[in-house]
C-alpha cells in the first residue's frame, strides 16, 4: 500500500474532461453524480460496484472516484451469494449497478459488513479488486490512484501513446491487467473502444478499421485468430498486447498468420499492475524487459533463473513471487516460486514443457504441475492432457515428442489424459487442490450408508416392497414371492428402524408413488450388483477412466434398458416440451436441429410432432453407448461429431452428453455452427454441484469423462457469449436441470 506521503490526487481532476466521460449524456452524468454525492456525503467511502465491460461502466468508475468513493469492482455476471460474500470480505454496506443507463445503489442485508474491530478504511481515493482466486477464495487487494497513474505513464511512456491513438479493450476491463491499460489510454488522452470479450465479431470490426493498440488476453487472441484464419495486418493497427497468461510459440504464430503481427507481452500482478512488457516480435514465452520506472533487483546470470523481485517507481520493494530466467532477448517467468519445477539446482518452466506439449498434433489441450517431494530438489512433473477423440491415447508418443524437444530432466514423469483442464475465469489452469476429511459423524453415516442402499435394494429386487405397497402382510408377501417369511419380517423390522418403511394399521394401497421410482430404483439396483461395486471403484481409481471395464466390456442391453427407463420417461418427455415452448416463442418456420443425445433424440422427436422440424437440414448424434435401438426418425444420424458435415443449426442440443469428452472438447467449435440467433439447449443429469452429486460415482465407473458442475457451465459459456436461462428441473427421481442458452 502506497505511503501517505504520496498522496496527490490533484492530476486527477484533469481527467474529469477526458472523452470518456464527455461521451455521457448531460443529464445522466448530472443523475450519477448526484447519486454518488449523497452516497458520499452518507459517510459511505467503500462500495460495491457491479461492473461490465462498456464505456459507460468506466465513465461510472471515474465518477465514483470523484466523488471520493473507493468501489470494489466484481464481474457482472457474479450470483448474488458472490455479492454478499465479497461485501462482507470487504465492510462494504451498499453496491451500486447500472441497469440500462440508470444507477440503481442497494443496501445490502444486515450482517453484511465487517464486524467490530475491523481495520479503518484508508482515507485514500482508489480501487479494489478480487485476485483471481487459482488456488480458493479471491482475496481483496487495494491500490490507490497514485499507484494507477503510477502504472499508466509505464504505458505511455513504454508506447508513446498520445491523442491520435485509439486503445481497444477486448480483454475485460475489470481484471487488472486491463484497467491497467485503461489509465495509460486516459492520462494519454488517447480514444478509448471497449467490445465485450463475447462479441467477438464487432471486436474484430473495430480491430480492422479503427484500432492503433488492442488490449486481449491469450485466450481471446487465439479465438479471434481461429475465427480469421489468414488475413493481412490492418494499416493502422500498432501493437496488439496479450498480458494474464504466457503467450508460447503456437499463440503468436496463429495470431501472426490472421493479423500480420505478433503479438506484444505483458506481465505483472493484480497488486503491482504491469511490471514487464515488450512489443512483438518475442520470442516464445518472453514478457520483454522492465517498463519504464521498473528495477529489477538482483537479476540472476543470463540462463540462470532467480526469485523475481522490483523495485517500484516509489521505491517500494515488491516481491512477485516468480521464479524468471533472463537472456539477450528479454526476461521470461519459469513458474510461480510455490508452483514452479526444482530438479537438483535447477528450476525449469512448467510453461515450456506445456508449449512443447501443445505442439503434439493430437494434444488438444493441457496443462503441468510440478509435485513436491518430500526430498528438496526433487520434484515430479505431472502432465494432464487433453487428448484428440479421434485417436487412440498413447502417452509413449508423447514421452517420445518430449524426450526430442526437451532436455532429460524436464521430460513429465507421469502423462495423465483429461477430458477437460479446469481453469479460472482468467484461463489460468486451477491448481491441485487439498482436501481433509470431513467432521466424523459425517464418515460414520456414509459408511453405514451402504448396509441402508444395501436392504432397501434386496427388499426391491426380490418384489417385497412392491407387494408392500399394495397392503400385503409380510406373510401374505412370503406366500406370493416364495420368501422365508420370518427374515423377511425381520427385513422389514429393520428396514422400519432405518426410516425406509412404515408400518401401516391396516391395507393401505400407495402403489402409485413407488411406481414413479421404479426406473431409477431398477437401475441403482443393477448398478450396484455390477458397475458401482466397490471393487469397479477400486480399479477405476487405480487405472482411470481409459481403462475402466465399462470401456473394455460389450454394450449393456440390461443397462441400456434400465437407463432409459430413468432418463427418458414422462418427466423428460416433459422437459422438451416445455424447452420447445420456451425456444419456439419468437421463432417462425422449420427449425435446423443438431441433436447430440444420449436418450434416443427426445428433442428431435418433440420437434419433429410439433411439425417444426426441418429433416433435410437436421442431424442426430447419438453418443455414449446408451441410447435405445434406433428409432425410426426421418432425420440423418451420425455415429461421431467428426462425421458432421458443414452445415449450419438454428439449435443445438446436448442431451446428456456434456459430460462426454468429445461434447467437451469440441463445445467452443460447436457454438460456432449455431446461425444468427442460434440458441442451444442442455440437458443434463451429471452435474456434482446440486441436489443428486452421489450421481458422480456413476462417472467415475461408467457414466462418462467428465463430472461438471453446473455453475461452471453457465460461466463457461457466458464467457464464449452465451447467456443461460433454466427452464425445467426434476430433483423427484433423479436430479435433471434443462437449461436455454442463446447469444448475450
Amino acid at each position: 500500500m502506497a505511503p501517505e506521503s504520496r498522496i496527490d490526487d490533484s492530476w486527477f481532476a484533469e481527467l474529469s474532461s477526458a472523452a470518456l466521460l464527455t461521451s455521457l449524456p448531460p443529464a445522466r452524468r448530472s443523475q450519477w453524480a448526484q447519486q454518488l454525492g449523497e452516497l458520499a456525503g452518507s459517510g459511505q467511502q467503500r462500495l460495491l460496484l457491479v461492473f461490465d465491460s462498456s464505456l459507460e461502466h468506466a465513465a461510472l468508475l471515474l465518477m465514483l472516484l470523484e466523488q471520493g468513493l473507493s468501489p470494489l469492482l466484481v464481474a457482472s455476471d457474479a450470483k448474488p451469494q458472490e455479492l454478499r460474500r465479497y461485501a462482507a470480505q470487504g465492510a462494504i454496506t451498499h453496491s451500486v449497478q447500472l441497469e440500462q443507463g440508470e444507477l440503481r445503489v442497494t443496501v445490502l442485508e444486515p450482517g453484511a459488513a465487517a464486524p467490530e474491530g475491523q481495520a479503518a478504511q484508508p482515507q485514500r481515493r482508489g480501487i479494489y479488486l478480487l485476485t483471481s482466486g487459482t488456488t480458493g477464495e479471491p482475496s481483496l487487494v487495494f491500490r490507490d490512484l497514485q499507484s494507477w497513474r503510477d502504472e499508466g505513464l509505464r504505458y505511455c511512456r513504454l508506447l508513446q501513446l498520445s491523442r491520435e491513438d485509439r486503445v481497444l479493450f477486448i480483454a475485460p476491463v475489470y481484471h487488472a491487467y486491463a484497467l491497467g491499460w485503461l489509465w495509460g489510454a486516459l492520462l494519454a488522452g488517447a480514444q478509448v473502444e471497449i467490445c465485450k470479450p463475447t462479441e467477438l465479431g464487432a471486436a474484430l470490426q473495430a480491430l480492422r478499421l479503427r484500432a492503433s493498440h488492442c488490449v486481449v488476453t491469450p485466450l481471446l487472441a487465439t479465438l479471434m485468430a481461429q475465427r480469421v484464419g489468414q488475413g493481412e495486418r490492418p494499416a493502422q493497427l500498432k501493437v496488439v498486447m496479450s498480458g494474464a497468461g504466457p503467450v508460447d510459440a503456437s499463440i503468436d504464430g496463429q495470431f501472426r498468420q490472421a493479423f500480420g503481427l505478433g503479438l506484444s507481452r505483458n506481465y505483472g500482478s493484480t497488486q503491482s499492475g504491469a511490471l514487464f512488457a515488450g512489443v512483438a516480435p518475442l520470442p516464445a514465452l518472453s514478457i520483454g524487459q522492465p517498463m519504464p520506472g521498473i528495477e529489477v533487483l538482483e537479476p540472476g546470470a543470463p540462463g540462470q533463473p532467480f526469485a523475481l523481485k522490483v523495485r517500484l517507481e516509489d521505491g517500494r520493494i515488491y516481491d512477485t513471487g516468480d521464479i524468471a530466467e533472463q537472456s539477450p532477448a528479454g526476461y521470461s517467468i519459469v513458474g510461480r516460486e510455490s508452483t514452479a519445477i526444482r530438479r537438483g539446482e535447477r528450476w525449469i518452466s512448467p510453461f515450456e514443457i506445456e508449449s512443447v506439449l501443445a505442439s503434439h498434433p493430437d494434444v488438444v489441450d493441457c496443462s503441468v504441475r510440478a509435485v513436491k517431494s518430500a526430498q528438496s530438489g526433487n520434484d515430479h512433473i505431472f502432465a494432464f492432457v487433453v487428448w484428440s477423440a479421434e485417436r487412440p491415447w498413447n502417452p509413449g508418443l508423447l514421452r517420445e515428442h518430449c524426450q526430442e524437444n526437451l532436455a532429460a530432466a524436464k521430460v513429465p514423469d507421469r502423462f495423465e489424459r483429461t477430458a477437460l483442464i479446469a481453469r479460472s475465469s482468467n484461463g489460468k489452469p486451477l491448481l491441485s487442490r487439498r482436501y481433509r476429511p470431513a467432521a466424523s459423524r459425517v464418515l460414520l453415516d456414509a459408511a453405514h450408508a451402504y448396509k441402508r442402499s444395501q436392504l432397501l435394494l434386496a427388499l426391491w429386487e426380490c418384489g417385497a416392497l412392491q407387494l408392500s405397497a399394495q397392503g400385503l402382510s409380510v406373510d401374505q408377501i412370503a406366500q406370493r414371492t416364495g420368501l422365508h417369511a420370518q427374515t423377511l419380517a425381520v427385513a422389514f423390522d429393520t428396514a422400519q428402524a432405518n426410516g425406509l418403511v412404515q408400518e401401516a394399521a391396516g391395507p393401505q394401497v400407495q402403489p402409485q408413488e413407488l411406481e414413479a421410482l421404479a426406473p431409477v430404483l431398477d437401475l441403482e439396483a443393477f448398478n450396484n450388483r455390477h458397475w458401482n461395486r466397490l471393487d469397479e471403484l477400486l480399479a477405476v481409481l487405480h487405472d482411470g477412466l481409459d481403462r475402466r471395464a465399462f470401456e473394455q466390456s460389450p454394450k449393456q442391453p440390461q443397462l441400456q434398458r434400465r437407463y432409459q427407463r430413468a432418463v427418458s420417461g414422462a418427466d423428460k418427455q416433459l422437459a422438451a416440451q416445455l424447452t420447445w415452448r420456451k425456444a419456439l416463442q419468437h421463432t417462425a418456420g422449420a427449425l435446423r436441429l443438431l441433436d447430440i443425445c444420449a436418450t434416443g433424440a427426445v428433442y428431435t422427436q418433440a420437434l419433429l410432432g410439433r411439425r417444426r422440424l426441418d429433416c433435410n437440414a437436421s442431424r442426430i448424434v447419438q453418443l455414449g453407448g446408451l441410447n435405445p435401438p434406433a428409432a425410426d426418425i426421418p432425420v440423418d444420424s451420425r455415429e461421431t461429431l467428426a462425421e458432421l458435415d458443414e452445415c449450419l443449426f438454428d439449435v443445438i442440443v446436448l442431451d446428456n452428453t456434456l459430460h462426454q469428452p468429445c461434447v467437451a472438447q469440441a463445445l467452443p467449435a460447436l457454438l460456432e455452427r449455431l446461425g444468427a440467433g442460434g440458441r442451444l439447449i442442455i440437458d443434463e443429469i451429471f452435474f456434482c454441484d446440486t441436489a443428486s452429486a452421489a450421481v458422480g460415482v456413476d462417472w467415475l465407473t461408467h457414466g462418462g469423462c467428465q463430472y461438471p458442475r453446473q455453475a461452471e457451465v453457465v460461466a463457461a459459456l457466458a464467457r464464449l457469449g452465451f447467456v443461460g436461462e433454466e427452464v425445467w428441473r426434476r430433483e423427484s427421481t433423479i436430479y435433471q436441470c434443462t437449461m436455454l442458452f442463446s447469444r448475450s
